[in-house]
């Protein structure tokens, strides 16, 4: 997954979607959100098995992929982060998504979705 979105976009993204998941998961995986690259940005996907909310952030995608990171690590990094262009780029080799914004770097472990292994 190579793909760039703004702030903004990203942090409301993962505002709406951070509503589905989780406080007290059963399943560890429940706590996390699913990136994944689709048409013309990023589709942000969370569910507590109950409800499930799918957001889209538009962007321009390099390549594709998808890989699931905790959800409030992402969302209280992003929300920190400057309104300028984010990059997220998946290493699938560790399954590290890599984050640059501005003169921030940052990298969070996440796992890939059983679907694309």
């Amino acid at each position: 997954m190579n793909v760039s979105v703004m702030q903004e976009n990203l942090a409301r993204g993962l505002q709406t979607v951070s509503r589905a998941v989780s406080s007290r998961a059963t399943l560890p995986v429940l706590a996390n959100v699913l990136l994944k690259t689709e048409n013309a940005g990023l589709k942000l996907t969370a569910t507590n098995l109950e409800i499930g909310i799918n957001c889209w952030v538009p962007g321009k995608v390099a390549e594709e992929g998808e890989i699931t990171v905790p959800a409030k690590l992402l969302t209280d990094l992003v929300a920190s982060l400057p309104n300028q262009r984010i990059d997220l780029v998946l290493s699938p080799k560790d399954r590290t998504l890599k984050l640059t914004c501005g003169n921030n770097r940052s990298s969070i472990k996440g796992s890939t979705p059983r679907s694309s292994r």
